[in-house]
């Protein structure tokens, strides 16, 4: 799948030390159904960011992390290109979190969710290879 969303530019979505070895080509590390339902998750919520450290922002990791980093699991959806952590500008990670476990359809390849009660600064979703029937909350 070669899917770019309309409303992100890739520095949003992967850390410096990946954008500086790869310029552009960084965007072949993301999965085509995380960023479907990214833009998605846009179109409907409205602005959203992930990464700002291109904007002399503090966020770095929010999207892919590199293998190096100490961030997260060592398995993280993440470190896939398969997940990440969205701040909204018009609403909450749980107001979205509902509407998403109300509305799936909407966002037919988003698998997991993480529970909003741990992590209520950020709404983390990914698409992984899911066995469960509709959409899992996993603690971080």
């Amino acid at each position: 799948m070669n899917y770019r969303p309309i409303n992100f530019v890739i520095q949003e979505l992967v850390p410096p030390d990946v954008f500086a070895d790869r310029g552009q080509a960084a965007w072949e590390l993301l999965d085509g159904w995380a960023l479907v339902t990214l833009q998605a998750l846009r179109n409907r919520f409205g602005p959203i960011t992930v990464n700002n450290w291109h904007l002399g922002g503090r966020f770095k990791e929010s999207g892919l992390r590199s293998f190096t980093t100490t961030t997260g699991a060592v398995y993280s959806q993440h470190r896939f290109g398969r997940a990440f952590d969205c701040k909204f500008s018009n609403t909450t990670p749980r107001a979205v979190s509902a509407y998403i476990l109300a509305n799936a359809q909407e966002f037919p390849y988003l698998t997991t969710l993480e529970d909003v009660e741990y992590t209520p600064g950020w709404l983390h979703f990914d698409c992984r290879n899911n066995a469960d029937t509709g959409i899992r909350v996993v603690k971080p």
